[in-house]
């Protein structure tokens, strides 16, 4: 059995926000519309706070604050989960060669990516110490309530 670093989690968090922020922010030079803008850039702008706070939080806990000591296989795991999990660049989703950029589809690749997020952080929150989970469960509800908007703005589209 491995030590765990928390360190390593909250890197893998850091680079799913990064990606996020860069994601909306592509997305958000290529569409029309000002309320479209605004919200993506809104969205890209929480996920510059939650870098931040993850930051924060490796800082805080260290390499000795412990929750559990882990196989490594399981690091593995979260390693892996978070590749599936990143957001990508938007350019090269995979769209049909007839369609240009597809809003719609690109939001409901969003809305999957902000899905796969809660359920990282979900199982992430039982590795950290309780003292810490509060600040967690803001993020995990943030990353809903990008859920909730990336779905309206969907609606809007589609209607």
């Amino acid at each position: 059995m491995a030590l765990f670093n928390m360190r390593d989690v909250f890197a893998i968090a850091v680079k799913i926000e990064e990606r996020g922020e860069a994601f909306y922010r592509q997305v958000a030079e290529k569409v029309e519309g000002e309320s479209v803008k605004k919200l993506l850039n809104s969205l890209a702008d929480d996920e510059v706070q939650h870098k931040q706070l993850f930051t924060q939080m490796a800082s805080q806990i260290g390499e000795t604050n412990l929750a559990h000591n882990l196989e490594e296989s399981y690091l593995n795991y979260l390693q892996a989960y978070t590749e599936t999990l990143v957001f990508e660049d938007p350019d090269k989703l995979p769209y049909d060669a007839q369609r240009a950029f597809d809003l719609p589809r690109v939001i409901m690749y969003a809305i999957e990516k902000e899905l796969d997020s809660v359920l990282f952080y979900k199982e992430v929150k039982d590795l950290i110490p309780p003292s810490e989970q509060g600040l967690l469960d803001k993020i995990i509800n943030e990353e809903r309530r990008h859920v909730v908007n990336l779905h309206w703005l969907k609606n809007q589209l589609t209607a």
